[in-house]
């Protein structure tokens, strides 16, 4: 879908409804809120997937101002959609997100139109964090503004600061008196070792200073009660679905893992399929282990769709391969968008193509024992560099 495809009818009507929105006080509770999650609020909320986009606590009060506020309007939803995709057309603030939910989630049949089929409640929360969004790609850092803003309810010393016996630090807040605070925005949270739960300078406060005080900016805009702390640092893997990935270290509770990771500037994603099984012949359980690639199309496409697909046999107490090989896979461009998308029944992500020769063997190494280095090497030297990063963030 392009510029020339997107007509909204009523855009200026959109236009004051946007900045009514940014103009409330719902909006205003949270503003500060929301610039210090260091994300996207869109590509935050694509982590509560699992959760059927349900909203936080805290958005509460403000989609349903948005709710009422296109009620009263009269606003067509379709219009808002159209709108969302034209803006991000023109001006993609939001990187695609948008454009991600609008072909997984609200349209998700994938033939181009600006039918709604998501819940009218899933619809508000996504229009919601593109009102987020736009704020945030207009807002511009000042301390004096944010001195202003500022709510302190405990006591501070001249610099703003307040002590705080028995904090405990988080990857993206810290916990105080039952109470989960956002780093303030100016925080360095980069961390000494990969997930190691807390900012570099929290770890060394932990571990190695053990007297003295600590002090912190207490600010009430950026604490939500413990139990609706907001973790958005997982963002980081832009991780569609699934746990991390490894091998005999991994506990799989089901017959069949799914785990999609997709990238943020492309939208491609890699798709990883891991089945149990058992070998009769040996009288040992084993791992199939599917990667393919899924690259984005336009639904405007009309030349098939060829993905990589690699697949290997990985046997735990032997901790080893039996059996990696290198397939190419072809899909009609319809059939293809389905599997893409991963939101209709029946047409599960890991659809295979529609006919046997259509899954395309290339070469294949088997009847030996292979590491998982080996395996590893194998995969990269087979993936292009995008799916590479996303490979290794499944396994990290």
């Amino acid at each position: 879908m392009n510029n020339a495809e997107i007509t909204v009818n009523n855009s200026d009507e959109i236009d004051e409804l946007l900045f009514s929105i940014m103009d409330s006080t719902e909006f205003k509770s949270i503003q500060f809120l929301i610039i210090t999650i260091r994300r996207q609020y869109l590509k935050v909320l694509s982590t509560l997937r699992t959760s059927g986009f349900k909203v936080p606590h805290f958005l509460i009060p403000l989609t349903c101002f948005v709710d009422k506020a296109i009620e009263e309007r009269g606003i067509d939803l379709e219009e808002i959609l159209k709108y969302m995709l034209l803006i991000e057309l023109q001006n993609d603030f939001s990187k695609g997100w948008v454009h991600y939910f609008y072909t997984c989630f609200i349209t998700p049949q994938c033939d181009g139109s600006t039918s709604i089929q998501c819940s009218r409640e899933t619809f508000i929360h996504i229009f919601t964090g593109f009102v987020l969004d736009f704020f945030k790609s207009t807002y511009s850092l000042d301390i004096n503004e944010l001195v202003c803003q500022e709510d302190h309810i405990y006591p501070t010393n001249q610099y703003g600061l307040s002590v705080v016996d028995g904090v405990e630090f988080k990857t993206d807040y810290f916990i105080f008196d039952g109470k989960a605070y956002l780093y303030n925005l100016l925080t360095n949270k980069k961390q000494l070792k990969f997930e190691d739960g807390m900012p570099g300078f929290a770890r060394i406060i932990t571990d190695q200073v053990k007297n003295g005080d600590i002090l912190l900016r207490l600010d009430e805009n950026l604490a939500l009660p413990k139990d609706q702390a907001i973790s958005y640092s997982s963002a980081d893997f832009e991780k569609f679905r699934g746990p991390q990935f490894h091998f005999q270290n991994s506990v799989l509770t089901d017959t069949k893992t799914i785990i999609v990771h997709i990238s943020p500037d492309s939208s491609n994603k890699l798709l990883m399929v891991i089945k149990k099984d058992y070998d009769c012949k040996t009288n040992k359980a084993f791992l199939h282990i599917e990667i393919e690639t899924l690259p984005y199309v336009k639904n405007s496409r009309f030349s098939p769709v060829i993905t990589t697909f690699l697949h290997g046999m990985y046997y735990l107490d032997d901790d080893c391969f039996t059996h990696i090989d290198y397939t190419k896979n072809q899909y009609s461009v319809e059939e293809y968008l389905i599997k893409y998308s991963d939101s209709v029944p029946n047409k599960p992500i890991d659809l295979y193509t529609e006919r046997k020769e259509l899954h395309y063997k290339i070469w294949c190494i088997e009847n030996g024992t292979y590491s998982r280095e080996i395996w590893y090497q194998l995969m990269i030297a087979s993936l292009p560099e995008e799916y590479q990063t996303l490979l290794n963030e499944i396994l990290e």
